[in-house]
């Protein structure tokens, strides 16, 4: 197969520089391109036919149709474009020139759409191709003094978003690819220098820009590397189908995008004022501190980006300090839900955020958020303080014994006495928290220390307490893991949430497509090797009971999974399990190899060790057939609904809403499950493709997370729809969290499947007691819609199969949280089939 043609613009320095060498070291054609064709001496092509370097200027129209030309003559064809070529400037808007301001763009803007014009036409005519933009996260928000720059890049998102939607038609895919922060190239470094030069103190612009370029400088000083960047165009670049917008860079830095988005103007406004004065890093700052402060500083040093909270007397000081922190805080109408919701952002992310609720009340309603992090074994760091020294014991208010009360359902609780010592206590917490198997957390303190100060010269910040290592697994028993694997005829591979936890998605993939093993992707796994992967046989258990060798990789043999025991599991089955939890090995069933390390660095050894491994048995019909399992169950599980003999006048069964919901979202879209017979459907016909692509509560099996996981879902990923499919049931527990998406501006949409009850429990009871004995279960057809539209959101009511993908096409379309509230059959009845505890008919 010919190789790839890639057009790279303004490769002599920078990202175009790093990419144009990546792009030649994999052995792929390149038309580099720079307004100095001199300046390109530096790339070096291991087979030089496939280099062509040419001059061009963007702002040029002749030059650039030389170079497309040139390029066609060489190669025959252009496969991707890459628009790099950029300038950048800082100053600010009244005091530019007007030669500055074509020029920025000119090469910015103008020159993107001038060289995609120019390639365009060979694109469409062939059916193929792939522009990929460089813009900026100042393509989206918008930053003092870089007023032409910010201008320049959002013309690009505009033109590139526009493009998107004309070109799909004919085959050519378009990604605009976001850098987000600083990087360490020259661009941002002469834009930090021209300010500081031209901005003259007579100014009335001089104190803040001056103090905001000093800081810059500061700053790109611990850039990040652009190499990032570079892979990152390569990444999308090898996608099947690549995402419209792809943003890189430090979650501090790419989460402003989805800020800017969420948060009402005036706010976000006060926070960029804040953030760009220096007011948002109190670490430049010498003073007293409160004992609030310790504890947030010492979080936002950690990473910690959100706060989810109810605000009270016992922790106004911690969220006080979040705000000069630069800590999105969230405030929700339940304290469940902020558990929830800090639980789903750690799904999303990989990284934990903070709880801060009001003492003995607000921790109690909070416990059973908490409850399902831990089942989950999701990090999650929990604060608030007691009640006061001075009432201890003789009656303060809100006092109970909350370390007792939380001993269960977390890792670690402590309290802490010290001020001084908060940080190394909150520190301790981050610690356990995010080390070996993750889980939530909970430290709290006297009220009085909250309030407290201490002078910032006399605190010892914490530094280097978590170690940065994984354990390796044995060598000897990783071997001894892979010849169960090799020698099994139907060996299967059961992935868990470790392999996300431990970063090892691509490495999972990677393994599972060298050996051919079919895989089941379970809880935080799901979407790590995507549902429509050949070798993905899903998240139900269909293929173990003809397997004769598993690998169990970081997950527990649960009851979601029939404890790893027959009969979902084969009898005689081999086992190899690795989990970094050694008293996790053989909890549930017998297990031929235990391996204590995490799955990473073990998947990462069995990688190594591949290319030693000869002779493999495994049945070359046996991947298919357990990807069957999957499909055949889906089938079978529609057979026994019926669906084709449905009377008309009848409302819709459950199934056929997932399936038209499933038709009709984006393949990448984030799906979170809620509920008990949709819960089950949405898990078994919605793909995962994406991690996090379908999303459930775990073994906890607890109702009423949808709306809380959905809102963080869509604050980690603001560019990708986000949907809540949820029980009637399930969205009462949680209902007013919807009022939390319409203040903070999150555009979800919840799809309710109303059944008018508690549709499993009813026919549970239909089936043990009789139809006469049903009771509790009735909550009527309640229009939710109108709910929604009433606290500020968009709602629609829907009865029939046809109306649902044109309804959440509007939801979406609206731009503002939305209800799709769905009328389904009341009468549903269940059966056993395909490995399900039931479904309905």
């Amino acid at each position: 197969m010919a190789p790839r043609v890639w057009l790279i613009t303004g490769c002599a320095t920078g990202f175009g520089a790093l990419l144009a060498q990546k792009v030649l070291d994999r052995g792929e054609a390149l038309v580099a391109t720079d307004k100095d064709v001199h300046a390109l001496s530096h790339l070096k092509a291991p087979d030089p036919s496939l280099l062509l370097p040419l001059q061009m200027d963007v702002t040029k129209d002749e030059e650039i149709a030389q170079v497309v030309r040139a390029a066609l003559d060489r190669f025959g064809k252009i496969d991707i474009l890459v628009n790099n070529a950029g300038v950048g400037h800082g100053g600010p808007i009244e005091e530019a020139t007007m030669d500055e301001v074509r020029f920025v763009m000119a090469v910015n803007a103008l020159g993107v759409m001038a060289v995609t014009k120019a390639v365009l036409p060979h694109m469409r005519a062939r059916g193929a191709g792939h522009i990929i933009n460089i813009s900026s996260d100042s393509g989206k928000v918008a930053f003092p003094f870089q007023g032409l720059y910010t201008a320049a890049k959002h013309a690009v998102e505009g033109f590139s978003e526009t493009l998107w939607h004309e070109v799909h038609p004919f085959g050519v895919k378009v990604t605009i690819l976001e850098p987000c922060g600083m990087f360490k190239t020259g661009m941002p470094r002469s834009a930090i220098e021209r300010a500081l030069e031209t901005v003259k103190p007579d100014s009335p612009y001089y104190a803040w820009a001056s103090q905001m370029g000093k800081a810059m400088r500061a700053e790109w000083e611990h850039a990040t590397d652009p190499n990032v960047v570079a892979d990152a165009v390569l990444e999308v670049a090898d996608m099947e189908q690549p995402p419209l917008r792809r943003r890189v860079g430090p979650p501090d830095r790419t989460g402003l995008v989805g800020l800017r988005n969420q948060m009402p103007d005036e706010e976000y406004v006060e926070f960029i004022r804040k953030l760009t004065a220096g007011a948002a890093k109190p670490a430049r700052r010498k003073g007293r501190l409160s004992g609030g402060a310790l504890v947030v500083r010492t979080l936002r040093q950690a990473g910690v980006t959100h706060c989810f909270t109810i605000v009270g007397g016992h922790n106004f000081h911690l969220v006080d300090a979040c705000l000069d922190q630069g800590i999105r805080v969230i405030d929700v109408r339940h304290e469940m839900n902020a558990a929830h919701m800090a639980d789903a952002w750690a799904r999303f992310t990989g990284k934990p955020a903070l709880v801060t609720v009001d003492a003995a009340p607000g921790l109690v309603n909070a416990l059973s958020g908490i409850e399902v992090a831990y089942e989950a074994q999701v990090p999650m760091i929990v604060t608030c303080a007691q009640g006061s020294l001075e009432g201890r014991d003789i009656g303060v208010m809100q006092a109970i014994d909350q370390l007792r009360l939380l001993r269960p359902v977390t890792k670690w609780q402590r309290t802490c006495f010290s001020l001084k010592r908060l940080p190394e206590y909150t520190a301790m917490a981050m610690r356990h928290a995010t080390t070996g198997r993750p889980g939530p957390v909970f430290l709290d303190f006297p009220l009085e220390l909250l309030s407290a100060t201490v002078d910032e010269d006399e605190v010892t910040w914490p530094e280097k307490y978590r170690p940065e290592g994984r354990p390796l697994g044995d060598p000897a028993l990783v071997r001894q893991a892979l010849e169960v694997l090799r020698t099994a005829r139907r060996p299967l591979i059961v992935a868990g949430s470790g392999v996300w936890w431990a970063g090892a998605g691509e490495d999972l993939r990677r393994f599972v497509e060298a050996t051919g093993i079919p895989v089941l992707t379970r809880n935080l796994a799901r979407g790590l090797v995507p549902d429509d992967h050949p070798l993905c046989c899903g998240f139900y258990p269909t293929p173990a009971a003809d397997a004769d060798a598993f690998l169990v990789l970081g997950t527990r043999l649960d009851w979601t999974i029939g404890y790893g025991r027959f009969p979902l599991f084969s009898r005689g089955a081999k086992v190899a399990q690795v989990d970094i939890v050694p008293e996790a090995i053989g909890k549930t069933r017998p297990i031929d190899v235990g391996i204590v390390g995490d799955a990473g660095q073990v998947l990462r050894q069995m990688l190594d060790l591949l290319p030693e491994v000869r002779d493999w048995s495994m049945d070359p019909d046996w991947p298919a057939r357990a990807r069957g399992t999957l499909l055949a169950m889906r089938e079978e599980t529609a057979k026994a609904a019926r669906l084709d003999e449905r009377p008309k006048d009848r409302p819709m069964h459950s199934i056929q809403l997932v399936q038209a919901l499933a038709a009709c979202l984006d393949r990448e879209a984030i799906k979170v499950v809620d509920g008990g017979y949709i819960g089950a459907f949405g898990i078994q016909y919605l793909d995962a493709n994406v991690p996090g692509g379908v999303t459930w509560v775990g073994s906890a099996a607890h109702l009423g997370v949808g709306l809380a996981y959905a809102i963080a879902g869509k604050l980690a990923h603001p560019e990708k729809p986000v949907v809540a499919l949820m029980g009637d049931g399930s969205f009462g527990l949680c209902a007013m969290e919807f009022d939390t998406a319409v203040r903070h501006k999150v555009p979800i949409v919840v799809v309710i499947a109303n059944d008018e009850g508690w549709g499993e429990v009813r026919d549970g009871q239909r089936r043990r007691f009789g139809e006469d004995r049903i009771v509790a279960t009735h909550l009527g057809l309640v229009r939710y819609d109108e709910m929604a539209k009433a606290l500020g959101g968009y709602g629609e009511y829907v009865e029939r199969v046809e109306e649902i993908a044109p309804a959440i096409q509007r939801a979406f379309a609206s731009g503002l949280p939305a209800i799709v509230n769905v009328h389904t059959d009341p009468e549903q009845r269940s059966t056993a089939v395909a490995g399900l505890p039931w479904i309905t008919e």
